[in-house]
């Protein structure tokens, strides 16, 4: 009797929970990240010590899979991130405490884990950004608000090229195409630089905008010199 009554009692549970797995399954992306943005709402990327550390070959040959590392402009916060995951070429980056990055041809689209994330990036030149000089193009930055929606912030944005600029990463220095992105709004502006391989879109560092209270970042994609 008693091996009846938990048998029903588990079909009970299974039928409910189907319908829980549906509707879960219908959330958008942004509802994924809803719990992660309220545990981390405060956090800062931890990695201070990490700062201190001389990074080099000889460091990196340390880790055992892709890593990128994530620094404040004055290189006083430091994180390192591992790939989570790829999707239709969107790459998205995670450190252990929670902050990720997702990029798209090298290009920030969106951050988890910030007090004020980045959740969408629209942008009308993302697929052949690097490939000519683009002027006077769109770019749009999607945040959640206080009140559960969303602010959009339009950028008008000119994009402007150095050739031969001596790049240092490790202990290398080497010939890249450095690219200047200079983005204006009605209330922000700001600076991105992104540093390429010549002749290619392989992106090896960049300084990217997060948002009006987050700043820009610099990021150095270093699985561009692993050996695995």
């Amino acid at each position: 009797m008693k091996k009846l009554i938990m048998l029903f009692f588990i079909s009970f549970l299974l039928s409910c929970s189907s319908d829980d797995i549906i509707k879960s399954e219908r959330k958008d992306y942004f509802s994924i990240y809803r719990n992660l943005i309220a545990v981390n709402a405060d956090k800062k990327p931890a990695g201070n010590q990490l700062a201190k550390q001389n990074k080099n070959s000889k460091w990196l040959a340390k880790f055992n899979q892709p890593i990128i590392l994530i620094s404040s402009e004055d290189n006083k916060t430091q994180a390192t991130l591992v790939a989570l995951g790829n999707n239709q070429d969107k790459l998205t980056w995670v450190s252990a405490d929670g902050i990720s990055f997702t990029f798209d041809n090298g290009i920030l689209i969106a951050t988890r884990g910030y007090t004020q994330d980045l959740m969408a990036l629209s942008h009308t030149k993302l697929k052949t950004m690097f490939k000519k000089i683009q002027k006077n193009y769109s770019k749009t930055h999607r945040y959640l608000n206080g009140e559960n929606d969303y602010d959009d912030i339009v950028f008008t944005c000119t994009l402007s090229r150095e050739v031969n600029h001596n790049l240092s990463m490790l202990e290398y220095t080497m010939t890249a195409d450095k690219f200047i992105e200079s983005c204006k709004s009605s209330t922000h502006s700001y600076d991105n630089e992104y540093y390429l391989l010549p002749k290619t879109n392989i992106v090896l560092k960049s300084k990217q905008w997060i948002s009006p209270s987050n700043k820009s970042f610099f990021c150095y994609n270093l699985y561009a010199f692993q050996k695995f």
